[in-house]
């Protein structure tokens, strides 16, 4: 058993909602549903208009929830950097997210963040990476040689993509090489029911509600990954949940496995859903700026390598801007909350303690103060010449920042390359729908 956290967390887990910021510029919105409806028609245009009328930090409402909505970079960075630990991660996604990750990086602070990572941090060292990059080129050839019945086709690409990286899950995360036996079918349904489950309109456990779907497919990966540590702990295994289940805390103990097991569910989650849209969105954009798409096919054509190892990695500088530019236009993950822990300042107003706070990367990289023309996909923006995300730390942050930075990032812009070099050097693609 491992020896529990030091120091256990403070009264501010057990503390409602602040619900009294009228103080604040903002507004609530409609009873009840807030300004939910404007948020899921489009977020940006919402966002945009608000900020134009109310500021960098304004009140807001969203189906029933009462917070702060923080917007650009000043913000961004003193809510992630956090350096005087006034906001909890915890607190900001306890609401939906705590239903099916409890116990992962994204719903621990502080101490308890600190004590979690260590369970994953192995997996991601180099010579960790360096194994991944082998195995994710294997399962890419592999992959695209089954893709090449359906040369000429339309396809559904996002599909394609999804049941591929879900394939690399099962094999990367869990060491499960039968890509097309029946284990990997039950992981990947379980994940699938999981994931569709975080889209519940009420948390109602019943039959037909995409709630109990999801708790369904929760307890299917827990079922799943449990038995396994034993074993895995015991071998040698170099998949992700070998290496979760060897890892130890900082008394030298085993974590437990319910420890491990909540780390590996929320980490197929968000390798996988980040990285599929990444790529989908890219073949997206590329299709639609030829000129763009032609540029990236000659860097590629110019590398005379069947894939890519994990030292090839710096080879592709253009690629880089173009996955870059794909992030700042669709970051992957389009609103971060937190809450506050303690009465602080932001943006020169008083945000009482217990306050949810939330903030938009995306309008961060679309701000005009930042970025030329920031609705035009236009990837040499990036570019050391013009390096237009260096005038200022949190312009540009689709991976968080502060302690909360995505451990996985490395392996997820890995995973990104590998598939765009292998896939670009065999086949050329178009949009079904024009401009």
């Amino acid at each position: 058993m491992s020896a529990k956290v030091i120091t256990p967390y403070g009264d501010y887990i057990n503390q409602p909602n602040a619900t009294n910021l009228d103080h604040i510029p903002g507004d609530y919105g409609w009873p009840l549903l807030g300004h939910t409806f404007s948020y899921i028609k489009d977020p940006m245009a919402w966002a945009q208009e608000r900020y134009k009328k109310y500021g960098p930090l304004q009140r807001i409402a969203t189906t029933g929830v009462r917070g702060v909505l923080a917007l650009g970079p000043d913000l961004a960075q003193q809510v992630m950097l956090d350096t005087e630990r006034n906001f909890s991660s915890k607190m900001g996604f306890i609401d939906r997210v705590q239903k099916f990750f409890e116990g992962s990086l994204i719903m621990e602070d502080f101490e308890h963040h600190k004590h979690q990572r260590r369970i994953v941090q192995g997996a991601f060292k180099n010579d960790a990476l360096q194994h991944y990059t082998r195995e994710i080129n294997r399962i890419y050839d592999r992959a695209l040689d089954e893709w090449e019945a359906d040369a000429g086709k339309t396809i559904p690409f996002f599909m394609y993509i999804k049941d591929l990286l879900l394939v690399v899950a099962a094999e990367i995360f869990a060491g499960e090489t039968s890509y097309k036996g029946d284990r990997v079918r039950f992981l990947n349904q379980a994940f699938l029911d999981a994931v569709a489950g975080l889209m519940y309109i009420v948390p109602w456990n019943i039959p037909g509600l995409a709630y109990h779907t999801g708790m369904k497919g929760k307890k299917n990966l827990q079922d799943f990954f449990t038995p396994m540590i034993a074993q895995k702990r015991a071998g040698d295994g170099k998949d992700m949940l070998s290496l979760f289940s060897r890892e130890k805390d900082e008394n030298g103990e085993f974590f437990t496995a319910k420890e491990v097991t909540d780390q590996a569910i929320f980490l197929m989650f968000a390798a996988h859903d980040t990285t599929t849209a990444a790529i989908t969105h890219t073949i997206y954009f590329l299709a639609r700026n030829p000129e763009v798409k032609e540029k990236l096919y000659r860097e590629i054509d110019s590398v005379d390598l069947d894939g890519l190892l994990w030292e090839d990695q710096d080879k592709l500088p253009y690629m880089q801007m173009v996955f870059n530019e794909v992030q700042r236009i669709r970051p992957s993950v389009p609103s971060v909350p937190r809450r506050t822990i303690r009465e602080c300042t932001m943006a020169g107003q008083r945000v009482p303690a217990n306050t949810m706070v939330f903030t938009l990367p995306r309008f961060t990289h679309w701000m005009e103060e930042y970025w030329t023309e920031p609705s035009k996909f236009d990837p040499e923006r990036f570019s050391p010449e013009r390096a237009e995300h260096k005038k200022h730390a949190f312009q540009f942050h689709p991976f968080g920042g502060g302690a909360h930075k995505c451990i996985g990032m490395h392996f997820a812009q890995m995973e990104y390359r590998n598939f765009l070099f292998k896939f670009m050097k065999r086949y050329d693609f178009e949009s079904r729908h024009k401009k």
